[in-house]
């Protein structure tokens, strides 16, 4: 009886020491892998363009200037994650049915970094503008 329990206790021991590999594998891989790429939020510059009457004017965003990949962990992906960079996803507090002076806001993220683990040095977020020159409806 004494080997059997001495056998049970390896099993178990073994056991608890797989899943400890185990979770801290999968801690490393999420938490701690080095990001392929490292980018620069502050290059980013926008132009806001309105066009239409004023009561019914519409807004767009131009990106004149896009993010900085600061580095990269291979080199071979600079295309691919240049891609992401310059399609952020813009949402709007009303892009539509603006009059001039209204303030609207604006949020530019990056939620689909596909395969690539993207390090941001900032979240872009939001940012506010006035609407302005809509053509007069008097």
């Amino acid at each position: 009886m004494a080997k059997k329990d001495l056998r049970n206790k390896k099993n178990v021991a073994f056991i608890i020491f797989s899943i400890l590999i185990i979770f801290s594998t999968c801690f490393y891989y999420v938490k701690m892998r080095k990001p392929d790429a490292y980018v620069n939020m502050d290059p980013l510059t926008i132009q806001f363009h309105f066009t239409g009457y004023d009561g019914s004017g519409k807004a767009e965003i131009e990106i004149l200037e896009y993010p900085k990949i600061v580095s990269l962990k291979n080199e071979k992906d600079r295309e691919n994650i240049e891609k992401i960079l310059h399609n952020p996803s813009i949402e709007w507090s009303k892009n539509e049915n603006l009059r001039n002076g209204e303030e609207i806001f604006y949020y530019l993220r990056y939620p689909d970094t596909g395969k690539y683990n993207i390090k941001f040095d900032r979240e872009y977020g939001s940012t506010g503008t006035r609407v302005q020159d809509l053509i007069p409806t008097n």
